[in-house]
């Protein structure tokens, strides 16, 4: 016997959140554009989503539970949701990065993912030819949600050195660069987030074979994400993570203090302004 159409369309987090939200809408006796007006969301975004076309943003997902008085409901499934919009190669390092008090980070090409602006992010995504829309919407999505650990409670402390090009490399528009290096310097006035920026002109060889980033948790070997053209590894073997370690502290102590890196950041957003 083939497997029913409801069935069918609750095999996967994106299609179970859209037909509980058909459900609930069609429960409270709203049409899409209702629902769209009182969220202040488009209906044909409203459509996207309930047909499992477009994967909704928290803030989305947020105004329809709040709007249609689910009790929640829809944000429960919003983790599975989230989750699922990652590559599996990369899934385990999401659970790492969300359990991890210290993230101790060196990127030498693009700003960290947990601090990129959705316009960086999307427009970074967009580079990357092979593509789809659709999936650019739904990875920025993820994206943005992973920051939120930096919001909670008891955020992990965000030490990341970052290479000086990054400040120049044109992502997106001027006005894409400016609000990236504006975003760094707000996170920055959090003491729970470090930034320093390599110099250029400075000679080191440490960070020379790609970004990485270092967790450490409560209770479990520290673990480190390390990144490459096709798919990034984890690993939490000693030898390795002892490796990165001392890579990131070689960096780390020939980088700028995090006062000249804002510094330096402010002069660069001004060269923005005239691109």
């Amino acid at each position: 016997m083939p497997p029913s159409r409801e069935l069918d369309s609750r095999s996967s987090p994106l299609a179970f959140l859209a037909a509980e939200l058909r459900r609930l809408r069609d429960q409270a006796g709203w049409t899409q554009e209702q629902l769209a007006e009182a969220i202040s969301y488009s209906a044909a975004l409203v459509g996207l989503v309930e047909t499992a076309k477009r994967n909704p943003s928290r803030e989305f997902v947020e105004r329809c539970d709040r709007m249609l008085n689910t009790g929640g409901t829809l944000m429960r499934v919003w983790p599975l949701l989230s989750q699922a919009a990652y590559p599996l190669w990369f899934r385990s390092w999401v659970e790492i990065e969300r359990r991890a008090h210290t993230l101790k980070n060196w990127q030498p090409l693009v700003f960290p993912g947990l601090l990129q602006t959705p316009d960086y992010a999307r427009a970074l995504l967009r580079g990357r030819r092979a593509v789809a829309e659709e999936r650019v919407e739904e990875l920025v999505a993820a994206r943005i949600e992973r920051q939120s650990l930096l919001h909670g409670v008891n955020p992990p402390l965000l030490w990341a050195v970052l290479d000086e090009s990054m400040l120049y490399r044109r992502i997106g528009s001027p006005e894409i660069m400016r609000g990236q290096i504006a975003a760094v310097m707000a996170a920055m006035e959090n003491r729970h987030v470090s930034v320093q920026i390599m110099p250029g002109d400075v000679t080191v060889t440490a960070g020379l074979s790609g970004a990485f980033v270092i967790a450490s948790v409560e209770g479990a070997p520290d673990a480190a994400y390390v990144d490459c053209a096709a798919e990034g590894r984890v690993t939490d073997h000693p030898r390795d993570v002892a490796e990165i370690r001392m890579r990131y502290e070689e960096l780390r102590t020939e980088a700028m203090s995090p006062r000249a890196s804002i510094d330096l950041m402010t002069k660069v957003m001004e060269t923005w302004k005239q691109a």
